[in-house]
């Protein structure tokens, strides 16, 4: 259920492309070969970084998994997304774990772009980015969702050259492991579409790996976050 409830939401609705793309400044410094992968998507302005040992999953993978385990209705969904890949350190990663909100036992990277469609690009609020993949905004106002340890950690606002958003962290549990979260939702200025950016694990590994995750986050461009009310 939780694998169909992350499809649905990745996916979103239907399409409407207005062809302003985010633009994203990643700074490379020093000599030498660089400890650093820099996946990226020249056509949507898309940058970032990871260290180079972590194993990648490809948009054509990605892409192929949810056209091959999705409805006529998601598929068509699916097709909304422009650019997608993923990064672990686990060497045996699995495509099926990007899909899905159990708690990997590794530090797992997801990025997507996609188009909004016409009534999204219309509707969309903080609060709709904050909600892309998990329900965030019902969880904090107490909805009983069958989540009860679900906590914010961090809230607050994204500017980038282009876009804007929302970063939250949050935690929750499934089958008794708590995860943690770092999410980026952004939506560029000209409301056509929506970047999304996610880093997680099992909160023990989070831990564990909480500097090479803020640097991976910090990556995608200067974060600069405050608190910001629900209601927006």
């Amino acid at each position: 259920a939780d694998s169909c409830f992350l499809r649905q939401n990745l996916g979103m609705r239907s399409v409407r492309a207005l062809g302003l793309s985010l633009t994203l400044t990643l700074l490379l410094t020093g000599c030498g070969e660089s400890s650093k992968l820099y996946p990226a998507s020249k056509a949507d302005g898309v940058f970032f970084s990871v260290p180079k040992n972590w194993t990648g999953l490809s948009t054509a993978a990605l892409n192929k998994y949810e056209k091959s385990s999705s409805d006529d209705e998601t598929d068509s969904r699916q097709s909304l997304v422009r650019w997608q890949v993923a990064y672990s350190t686990d060497p045996k990663v699995k495509v099926s774990q990007v899909f899905t909100l159990k708690p990997p036992t590794s530090p797992l990277v997801f990025v997507r772009v996609r188009d909004l469609t016409g009534p999204e690009a219309n509707d969309f609020s903080y609060n709709s980015l904050r909600d892309v993949i998990t329900p965030i905004t019902q969880l904090a106002e107490g909805v009983d969702l069958g989540v009860p340890d679900f906590k914010i950690l961090e809230d607050g606002e994204v500017v980038e050259k282009g876009a804007r958003g929302i970063q939250t962290i949050y935690s929750f549990s499934i089958d008794g492991v708590e995860q943690t979260l770092n999410q980026t939702s952004l939506m560029s200025n000209d409301r056509s579409t929506l970047y999304i950016f996610m880093v997680r694990c099992a909160t023990t590994c989070y831990t564990k790996n909480k500097k090479v995750i803020e640097e991976i986050v910090a990556s995608i461009g200067k974060v600069r976050t405050f608190n910001v009310n629900f209601s927006n």
